[in-house]
């Protein structure tokens, strides 16, 4: 992810943290995954590998949703608290 889009990505979700929603992000960062709360600029934690990421996302609680975004910053996968996906790049 160049800085350009990593700016625009954090431009995003402080925009995003306006309406507190309990969104749970998983974006790319240079040394793994990066897990964000929305609204939070720094990183909850960062992991090695998406599903490492994802993973450790689902025992924040509570959450609404984790949003996996791929290296574009796009969203990539919704992941419901119910463990559901309920969007996909690949469905």
């Amino acid at each position: 992810m160049t800085k350009e889009q990593n700016k625009e990505l954090n431009e995003k979700f402080v925009f995003a943290a306006r309406e507190n929603s309990g969104r749970i992000h998983i974006v790319p960062a240079r040394d793994g995954w990066s897990i964000k709360k929305e609204g939070i600029k720094r990183s909850y934690a960062i992991k090695s590998s998406e599903k490492s990421a994802v993973s450790s996302a689902k025992k924040i609680r509570p959450f609404s949703k984790i949003i996996v975004h791929d290296s574009n910053g796009s969203i990539y996968k919704i992941i419901d608290s119910d463990n559901n996906i309920v969007e996909s790049a690949t469905n």
